[in-house]
């Protein structure tokens, strides 16, 4: 049985009379025959686009350059002789540009010291200013390396719309309307913000934010994704055609790779276990001279949590090292997320709070 949002019905374009699918979660289409955009049911909007700066050959040159760079800064350089590049696909992904002016609150406090000592730091401020935000137009966007993709754009300029700059490529229609991209672009900036607020203190109490809308710019983006066989595995790498330049990458784990996680694992492990082994000899004095220890208290404290980060850190990266890929960025840097060290404790710490 086919669900509701999986229906596709045929249509024809009020402009030129092609055909053409639209989708039941559609709100805004594109004609692929003659550019032609209208919301569903309602008027023509007008429409525009980041023109694209590459083409077949220039993407697959791009994509073997960073994938040498990135395996020799992560898996090893011997991958690349037995790599082979499918044929790059480009797709047009619509997205809005909110621009407007922001206003913000928030407050909250940071502890400082402990017992007697402890001190409570307040963190209150109001800011406000001009923002860029760029909101991807599907409802269900599972496009691989999508938040790298409209990060990538920042204040890019863009052009009128017009049908022969896709290159015949497809044009994705928007599941979303003006409206929601507006209330999209606030909840986006205000979930980055308050990503960064957690990491200054303790306990975020209030945090607020509003956008005032000054236009709403519906616009199409080139996207290539490029697949390529590894013995006999299959791993993705997207391109922004509106930079040129590579947004997320797959990269195979070899060999070299488990052996160095399993040695950090290793490492992590003989260290928790070594801090470990001190902690009685710091303990006993404590309990034995003075119970009243104040902030020295703070020593064998500090300890024990070093050394459940090292124990949890190791879990982890035996985890990484056990992974079929790894997930690299533009820098050849590995994607910081629950299988990597930083980015456990980053989830660990949001949970907390």
């Amino acid at each position: 049985m086919t669900s509701k949002s999986a229906t596709i019905t045929q249509y024809r374009c009020e402009k030129c009379n092609g055909p053409y699918p639209l989708g039941a979660d559609d709100v805004i289409a594109t004609c692929p025959y003659c550019g032609y955009t209208f919301t569903i049911g309602g008027k023509e909007i007008r429409h525009f686009i980041l023109p694209n700066k590459l083409d077949k050959n220039t993407v697959r040159t791009t994509v073997m350059k960073w994938l040498e760079f990135a395996a020799k800064k992560t898996v090893g350089s011997g991958v690349i002789k037995n790599i082979e590049l499918e044929e790059p696909r480009l797709q047009w992904i619509p997205a809005f540009r909110v621009e407007g002016q922001y206003k913000s609150y928030h407050f909250g406090y940071k502890t400082e010291g402990s017992d007697k000592s402890r001190k409570y730091r307040r963190f209150e401020n109001r800011d406000s200013g001009h923002v860029i935000e760029w909101v991807i137009a599907r409802r269900h966007a599972a496009t691989f390396g999508i938040d790298e993709f409209l990060s990538s754009f920042e204040d890019t300029i863009t052009q009128d719309f017009v049908i022969e700059m896709t290159d015949q490529a497809p044009v994705l229609n928007s599941e979303i309307s003006d409206e929601d991209a507006i209330k999209r672009g606030q909840r986006n900036k205000k979930d980055r913000e308050r990503v960064e607020l957690l990491t200054k203190m303790d306990k975020l109490l209030d945090h607020q934010l509003e956008i005032a809308p000054e236009s709403s710019v519906y616009t199409h983006a080139p996207y290539w994704l490029v697949r390529y066989s590894y013995q006999k595995g299959t791993f993705r790498i997207a391109v922004s055609g509106a930079t040129g330049e590579v947004l997320l990458g797959e990269l195979p784990v070899t060999k070299r790779y488990r052996l160095k996680k399993w040695l950090v694992s290793v490492i992590m492990l003989i260290s928790a276990s070594a801090l470990f082994q001190v902690l009685p000899y710091i303990l006993i004095p404590f309990l034995q001279t003075n119970a009243d220890a104040g902030d020295l208290w703070m020593i064998p404290l500090a300890i024990i949590a070093v050394s459940c980060i090292l124990w949890v850190g190791s879990i982890v990266t035996v985890g990484g090292a056990l992974k079929y890929e790894v997930q690299v960025n533009k820098k050849g840097e590995e994607r910081k997320d629950e299988s990597t060290l930083d980015g456990a404790f980053k989830r660990l710490g949001g949970k907390a709070r």
